[in-house]
């Protein structure tokens, strides 16, 4: 198993785990990000003994969300990859939120919008939208996965589905599960988002 450090955060949330020599350990406080996440890292680390130089990666979060919390989570994946010369990458909550759905199918990844809209990733396409136009240019039979079902659901109207809410992607011990997308070169960036809709062109 690889050693990586995984890091995600949004204003008022830090998530850090630690997958090292078959252990795995983990942070998640509701917590200023911008105030408290070095510190955070520096006490899980320090109070299990993690030794910097034997981690492979880092990971954190592209998206999408708190811009100011995927910013600093970002910035601190970047310093702490530069200073130990590590490859790092990002990773968006849609795919976190796939691969924590355990049933058969291809679920629509749905994420609330801090701004009362839904972030959405349909057939490998990603947007934003608000609810009642994302359920209206959705056709019938489909599964719905994330944290923004309670809000789509009045506007489904007679359509056909299944919803499986997911709440807890954004913990940072999902993000392990994507440590093979590390590579030589560090990758991370934000999720920018497209307008995409169903039944329109991207």
């Amino acid at each position: 198993m690889k050693n990586i450090l995984a890091v995600t955060a949004c204003l008022k949330r830090c998530s850090i785990a630690i997958s090292y020599e078959d252990g795995l350990y983990e942070c998640n406080e509701n917590s200023d990000a911008s105030s408290n996440l070095v510190w955070l890292a520096d006490n899980l680390i320090k109070s299990n003994n993690v030794n910097l130089k034997k981690i492979d990666g880092i990971i954190t979060a592209a998206g999408p969300g708190s811009f100011t919390g995927i910013r600093v989570a970002q910035s601190f994946a970047k310093g702490l990859a530069l200073s130990l010369k590590l490859p790092s990458v990002s990773v968006n909550y849609f795919d976190a939120i796939r691969e924590i759905y355990s049933g058969s199918g291809d679920p629509i990844a749905v994420i609330k919008s801090e701004k009362g809209q839904v972030y959405y990733q349909i057939n490998g396409k990603i947007g934003i939208s608000n609810y009642e136009l994302f359920a209206d240019n959705l056709e019938n039979e489909f599964i719905l996965a994330g944290d923004a079902i309670n809000e789509i659901i009045p506007h489904l109207k007679n359509k056909t589905f299944k919803a499986y809410p997911i709440l807890d992607f954004r913990n940072a011990k999902y993000l392990l599960n994507f440590s093979n997308r590390i590579g030589k070169e560090s990758q991370i960036r934000p999720l920018y988002m497209e307008t995409y809709l169903p039944g329109h062109s991207p």
